[in-house]
């Protein structure tokens, strides 16, 4: 009998310990962590210099495939089958052009970010959000 509570509480330790670690695997270190709303005047034959940069700062490989990136008016940008390798950092830029492993393209031909400011949302395939830019001010 003492060996199976034994077993039980090492059951439910380890179960524990595999919800928190996967917890912390959901999180995985995917942030927005800068941006450029503004691209040099005239915006329009400067669309690649409006980017929103998204970084890994965790140690696995992470795809973004499925996963969205919104403005405060909804324009949705979705990824395509893409990666971002551990301490990776990659650029979704609203102008046009071929995706690389560092550049993404919105492939838009107008501005999406407000120059005078506006606010990145970055969720996963499921639709949750990982991230917002700038963050939001964290109560005192």
């Amino acid at each position: 009998m003492n060996n199976r509570i034994f077993a039980g509480a090492l059951i439910s330790l380890a179960v524990l310990f595999l919800g928190a670690a996967l917890v912390q695997g959901a999180e995985s270190g995917i942030a927005i962590t800068n941006a450029n709303f503004a691209a040099p005047s005239p915006e329009k034959e400067n669309l690649d210099e409006e980017w929103v940069e998204i970084s890994n700062l965790g140690t696995a490989d992470v795809s973004l495939a499925g996963w969205t990136l919104e403005d405060a008016q909804n324009h949705t940008y979705k990824f395509p089958d893409f990666s971002l390798k551990a301490g990776g950092i990659a650029k979704i830029r609203t102008g046009a052009g071929n995706d690389t492993s560092v550049d993404l393209f919105w492939n838009r031909s107008s501005s999406i970010w407000n120059n005078d400011g506006d606010v990145a949302t970055l969720k996963d395939a499921s639709g949750s959000i990982i991230s917002h830019y700038p963050e939001e001010e964290k109560a005192a």
